[in-house]
């Protein structure tokens, strides 16, 4: 029985689908490389920023009481020189709430606990001088001193976040609430800097952070480099195929050049 044999229109059609697969491709993942490395840039500031500096903290992992010793929702610029919770680390703030807070850095947060429930001497001692501007002389940019014995209560490492994750209205009302019902809220404050307090840390998500801003766009940014250039790159598949590079020998014979593959 003869062999059918091939027809040259399939195998062109083949070869034309296979070369548009290609093309396409090509065209995603340069694009994707392209996100990768502005994905990563834009990950740097608010991503691993915030999570190096909170392990470099070093925050203690079980939490504390806290208890508030102050509360002001304060406007302007000048009135706002930190904030316990703001919405946008990049805008200019014109509204922050402040709330201070003292803690037992010897007494690890028990549910239900009441500020009554905890000796006056099991509290930490966070007494310093602060200074702050002048709510009086904005203009003049004069700086007043005032002895503390509290610190601010932040939200993360940078007091601020985006919605719908972060919101700063409902946060400080949780804490009034707290305050008003005469209990105490766990808190997490620094080993290095104890006048640093965040309201919640988790060193295993602060990790997971590091790693998957670090590792998903710098490993997708890679194996598509490495797909592209395999692809357009000759003497790449000749190596990955024979195993060894190839190079090409020209002998002369009859006086004419021929070319032989080794």
């Amino acid at each position: 029985m003869a062999e059918a044999e091939p027809i040259l229109g399939d195998s062109k059609d083949s070869s034309s689908r296979l070369d548009s697969i290609k093309y396409y491709t090509s065209m995603f993942l340069g694009t994707l490389c392209i996100v990768c490395v502005f994905g990563f840039l834009f990950l740097v500031p608010f991503i691993l920023d915030p999570a190096i500096s909170t392990l470099m903290h070093q925050f203690i992992d079980q939490p504390v009481h806290c208890k508030m010793m102050s509360y002001n929702m304060r406007y302007g610029r000048s009135n706002c020189s930190w904030a316990s919770c703001r919405e946008g680390c990049t805008a200019q703030i014109y509204k922050c709430h402040q709330i201070r807070v003292t803690y037992t850095p010897r007494r690890p947060y028990l549910n239900n606990t009441g500020v009554e429930d905890i000796q006056e001497n099991e509290w930490a001692y966070l007494k310093r001088t602060e200074s702050h501007a002048d709510p009086d002389n904005e203009d003049d940019g004069d700086l007043m001193e005032d002895v503390v014995e509290d610190t601010p209560l932040l939200i993360n490492i940078k007091g601020c976040g985006y919605p719908p994750d972060v919101n700063c209205d409902l946060y400080a009302e949780m804490y009034q609430n707290y305050s008003q019902a005469g209990l105490t809220f766990p808190c997490y404050y620094s080993k290095i800097n104890p006048w640093i307090v965040l309201s919640g840390y988790d060193r295993s998500d602060t990790l997971s952070a590091i790693l998957s801003a670090i590792l998903i766009p710098n490993v997708t940014f890679v194996i598509s480099i490495i797909v592209l250039v395999y692809w357009y790159c000759p003497y790449c598949q000749t190596r990955c195929k024979n195993g060894r590079p190839s190079y090409t020998a020209y002998a002369k014979q009859d006086g004419m050049d021929i070319m032989e593959d080794e």
